[in-house]
């Protein structure tokens, strides 16, 4: 199926929540202060280009570092919902992650040198027929990402898994747009997380690509995404292919990775005779491939410091990319709602179902009466419990309860059931839907991670034609 559709849709309800469904519609997006990381820039200067907030509260910026001699490095900043920073930061002089708590306390964590063997890329037969004729420029085509870390891997670097996640997504999106690659976007699809140890190895990319393919039904995700610790390689990839497994000690090995999946090779003539392959500009400038030290992908369409980043017979990354887009946003049918992706290392997840500037009626059910309510109801305080089917990392499946609630924001007291459409009154509206895991409320289940998805769907009392539909991702620690 192509998935590359207009988002030229009236102006509905249906559009503000599912045309843009990865955004935020509450709130406009607020920038995060440059003092916040300014000291770990080195004397560059931060050229923002892109900032977002998703429907999970998370804001990713990012943008261009400027030296004296123009472009050098790059750098994506991922905010939580309750304030904390993870910086991605690409310098000239080295590589790392800066993460501010919430106290603001402030670790940077130094890239650990990745190795990237000549030849790290498995070779497969293209899966998916494709043209440069499937690519419109003037349509979206939205390639979603599933994303898997192994416990390890986490415990190794000690970062939030939802902004590593999204930082990764942000620097391939980061180098598509500075490469006038346009509408070509990938987005985070859900995340897994495994007590299994997947080292980075091409047994390691087979494993990551076996469990993360059977989970194509449930998360309807086009990619998937390893992060592990161990093995021989900073990152494997097949070519062209769908999947790859990254070492976490990376600040952006996904990025060139990705380039592998899309079909390219090294240096020019690695992958042979032809435009797919990175760039190496001189001077220290290179692109994503081959050298990785900007965040761009080649092309002889873009001129960066003076010098063309690209030839149009040995480099052109950006061409691949676009005759590429239809198969790699084709792995799975688009998923047309909300999703609400939850890992409970957060203390709630919240998705927006409603906006706050339209006075609407509206609450979240259940699909299954198994899992919780399936109607809406005027409602009052209180909690829903959902009971949701989760697999822990031998594929055992066990039931978890999860908390769930509603809440209108400028309404006074107490959150609702979920399933409540309850309004104040005379003028608030809008409704947040909210997600949480308590250990005390699974005194049973045995310790580890535990993954899987619900579908659930938010519901207008006074429209009986509208709904959301809500895909849940849950990756939940005991």
């Amino acid at each position: 199926m192509n998935r590359a559709y207009s988002r030229l849709l009236p102006l509905t309800l249906a559009m503000l929540l599912i045309g843009n469904a990865h955004a935020d519609v509450s709130s406009p997006s607020q920038a995060t202060p440059s003092g916040t990381y300014r000291t770990a820039l080195g004397g560059l200067q931060f050229t923002g280009s892109h900032l977002e907030t998703t429907s999970n509260g998370y804001t990713v910026e990012s943008g261009n570092l400027m030296g004296k001699d123009g472009v050098a490095g790059g750098m994506v900043v991922v905010r939580s919902p309750d304030g904390a920073v993870t910086a991605f930061i690409e310098r000239e002089d080295g590589r790392g992650i800066l993460q501010v708590d919430t106290e603001g306390k402030r670790t940077f964590s130094q890239d650990v040198d990745q190795v990237f063997p000549r030849n790290h890329e498995i070779d497969q037969p293209v899966q998916n027929s494709n043209s440069v004729d499937a690519y419109a420029p003037d349509n979206m085509n939205y390639i979603d990402a599933l994303v898997g870390f192994t416990a390890k891997a986490l415990a190794a670097r000690e970062v939030d898994p939802m902004a590593f996640a999204l930082g990764q997504m942000e620097w391939v999106n980061l180098s598509l747009r500075n490469s006038k690659v346009a509408n070509i976007e990938l987005r985070l699809a859900g995340i897994r997380i495994t007590d299994e140890d997947i080292p980075v190895t091409t047994a390691g990319l087979a494993n990551w690509q076996r469990q993360l393919n059977a989970q194509r039904p449930h998360y309807r995700h086009d990619i998937n995404v390893g992060f592990s610790v161990g093995g021989d390689a900073g990152g494997w990839a097949y070519r062209p292919g769908n999947s790859s497994v990254n070492s976490i000690h990376g600040t952006s090995p996904f990025k060139h990775e990705m380039g592998h999946n899309v079909g390219g090779g090294h240096c020019y003539p690695n992958a042979g005779d032809n435009y797919k392959h990175g760039y190496n500009g001189g001077g220290g400038f290179t692109t994503n491939l081959c050298g990785n030290s900007r965040p761009y992908y080649s092309t002889p369409d873009v001129t960066v410091n003076g010098s063309v980043i690209g030839n149009a017979k040995t480099a052109n990354m950006a061409r691949l990319w676009r005759e590429q887009a239809h198969r790699l946003s084709s792995y799975s049918p688009a998923f047309e709602g909300a999703r609400l992706i939850y890992v409970s290392s957060q203390d709630q997840a919240r998705l927006t179902v409603a906006p706050a500037q339209a006075r609407l009626r509206v609450g979240v059910v259940a699909r299954s009466s198994d899992v919780g309510p399936t109607s809406l109801t005027y409602g009052g305080a209180g909690i829903t419990t959902l009971t949701v089917k989760l697999t822990d990392s031998r594929g055992v499946e066990r039931p978890v309860k999860l908390r769930a609630q509603r809440q209108v924001p400028g309404c006074p007291g107490q959150a609702t059931t979920m399933n409540s459409y309850v309004v104040c009154h005379p003028v608030n509206g809008g409704a947040q839907f909210m997600l949480s895991y308590e250990k005390s409320d699974n005194p049973e289940l045995p310790s580890g991670w535990y993954n899987g998805t619900v579908e659930l769907e938010a519901r207008n009392i006074d429209d009986k034609n509208w709904s959301l539909p809500i895909l849940v991702s849950l990756a939940v620690r005991s």
